[in-house]
C-alpha cells in the first residue's frame, strides 16, 4: 500500500546532511564593531546544528552554545526591554573587553567603550547566520577552546560571503 503522497517510503530520498553548513548567533552591535572597527574579520563560534540537542551519541550542547537557544533569549530580553538580562550584561562586557583588547587608538577606544555602556537594547538584537562551510578552509575550523563533546568550533576570521543572515 503507498503512502497518501501516492509513493513508496522507499522512494524517498534521504534528508540533507549537515556538515556543509554551521549556525551563530550574533548581535548587532558586535557585527558592527568587526566590520568597521575590526576589519571586517568575524570571530565566530559555531554550531553544526541549529539546535545541538544531542542524540545517544553525542551530550546536548549547553545553552551557551546553542545558536537558537541563544537568538530565543537575546530577541526576548530586546522585545521586553530587559536591561538586566544576564546574557545583555555578559555580552556588553565582552565588546568592552574586544575594544580594551584590539583597538589601539586610546581616544577611538574610549569612545566605543562610552557608546557601549549608553547602548540601547535595541544594538543587542540578534541575527541568526548560517555558516557555508563550503566556502571555509577546514584547517581554519578550530576546537582547540571547546568543550569536549559538544557541537561547538569557531572561525577566528569569519569574512563576508562565507555566511547569510537566516533571522534578524
Amino acid at each position: 500500500m503507498g503512502s497518501i503522497f501516492g509513493l513508496m517510503p522507499s522512494s524517498l530520498s534521504s534528508p540533507p546532511t549537515r556538515t556543509d553548513f554551521g549556525y551563530k548567533c550574533k548581535i548587532w552591535m558586535a557585527c558592527e564593531l568587526e566590520r568597521k572597527f575590526l576589519g571586517g574579520r568575524y570571530y565566530t563560534w559555531f554550531a553544526r546544528d541549529l539546535n545541538p540537542v544531542g542524540d545517544a551519541s553525542r551530550p546536548p550542547n549547553g545553552e551557551s552554545s546553542n545558536p537558537i537557544l541563544l537568538y530565543l533569549a537575546l530577541d526576548t530580553a530586546v522585545k521586553r526591554r530587559d536591561v538586566n538580562h544576564s546574557k545583555i550584561k555578559d555580552l556588553r562586557a565582552r565588546l568592552l573587553r574586544t575594544i580594551s583588547r584590539y583597538i589601539p587608538d586610546r581616544n577611538l577606544a574610549e569612545t566605543l567603550r562610552r557608546e557601549i555602556r549608553k547602548a540601547p537594547l535595541d544594538m543587542f538584537h540578534p541575527q541568526l547566520r548560517r555558516l557555508d562551510l563550503t566556502k571555509i578552509a577546514a584547517s581554519r575550523i578550530k576546537i582547540d577552546k571547546s568543550t569536549p563533546g559538544w557541537d561547538e568550533q569557531y572561525v577566528s576570521d569569519l569574512a563576508d560571503g562565507e555566511f547569510d543572515v537566516i533571522a534578524e
